[in-house]
């Protein structure tokens, strides 16, 4: 296997390095370890095509889990860039009071092309915030009265935002022209109008006799994903999550991600020319996925959700044992 080294950007902040011993195939499912323990990486390459990456090693200062990078193989070419997914709005979603919230805090938690992400706690009160029960729900905010409100996801785990009792994390993506990117502008201390947390989250009661969880999830849409990861609903099960962003400096939760309970694919779609379901492709090819104890939980692009749905379709996961939040 070609060996590629890693970009200089990528080694400086994970210092890694780079390794070209090729992957076993095996039928059995990733041995993830979220306590103690080196990580591993495993190389990734697509059967008889020479792998145009390598995988590499990262090492968390805490709990080290299984973590991997995925680079394309050479036959694959860059996809055209995706349209981000947003949750539209439905007949019946205004029947509600407005209500009164606080910036806590706003600081930024990645770029993004053309803007950055904001990591934002909002002071709700603690009858608003105790509402938010099912990880995968979200809230409408608005910055003015005769506003357009913007559907954000909420970040935290029910009851266990850092930013304290009362308060939600999110993170919004800055996209100008938009009430996101007003909300991103707003100074701590700031007001803006809130909506009662909503929708039904990730409905995982079907799936609770699966072993084997796979999440997926690329760009601001890690928010509610990461909300799953800490909030213990997934504790007991085998977990992988395939993270998709542009590279390193767009990857939101870069450094507390080294301690959610899960074996991390980064996919940096800059580098490889890849996107998540390159890597979810090769890895059913290789045997893997074990579709028998699998769902998945999705979040992020509507073209990555539906090529994501279409792989595991065909590779035999029904379609109720694949969750959205919407």
């Amino acid at each position: 296997m070609e060996r590629v080294a890693a970009s200089p950007r990528a080694e400086r902040r994970d210092r890694t390095r780079n390794l070209d011993t090729p992957r076993r195939a095996s039928s059995s499912t990733s041995s993830s370890s979220s306590s103690t323990g080196n990580t591993r990486a495993i190389p990734m390459h697509a059967p008889g095509v020479a792998a145009r990456g390598a995988s590499t090693l990262l090492r968390a200062r805490a709990n080290v889990r299984l973590e991997r990078v995925f680079r394309s193989p050479t036959h694959l070419v860059p996809a055209r860039r995706r349209r981000a997914y947003y949750i539209p709005a439905r007949a019946g979603w205004n029947d509600f009071a407005w209500s009164r919230a606080t910036i806590a805090s706003n600081e930024r938690a990645a770029s993004t092309e053309g803007g950055e992400l904001r990591s934002i706690a909002l002071d709700v009160g603690a009858d608003a915030a105790a509402a938010y029960a099912v990880p995968g729900q979200f809230i409408q905010i608005r910055t003015s009265e005769e506003g357009k409100p913007a559907f954000i996801a909420v970040a935290s785990a029910p009851g266990k935002s850092a930013a304290g009792a009362g308060t939600l994390e999110l993170l919004v993506k800055a996209q100008p022209g938009t009430t996101a990117s007003d909300i991103c502008a707003l100074a701590v201390g700031a007001e803006v109008e809130t909506s009662p947390v909503m929708g039904k989250g990730f409905d995982l009661s079907a799936v609770s006799d699966r072993s084997r969880a796979i999440l997926f999830a690329t760009g601001s849409g890690i928010s509610p994903v990461r909300a799953l990861l800490v909030s213990g609903a997934l504790a007991g099960k085998d977990v992988t999550l395939y993270y998709g962003t542009r590279d390193v400096e767009a990857t939101a939760f870069a450094e507390e991600s080294a301690t959610w309970p899960c074996e991390i694919v980064r996919v940096y779609s800059d580098e490889s020319g890849a996107h998540v379901q390159d890597a979810l492709r090769e890895d059913i090819a290789s045997g893997k996925i074990d579709v028998d104890a699998t769902f998945a939980v999705l979040c992020g692009q509507k073209e990555m959700a539906e090529d994501v749905i279409a792989l595991l379709g065909d590779a035999g996961v029904p379609k109720d044992a694949m969750v959205m939040n919407f």
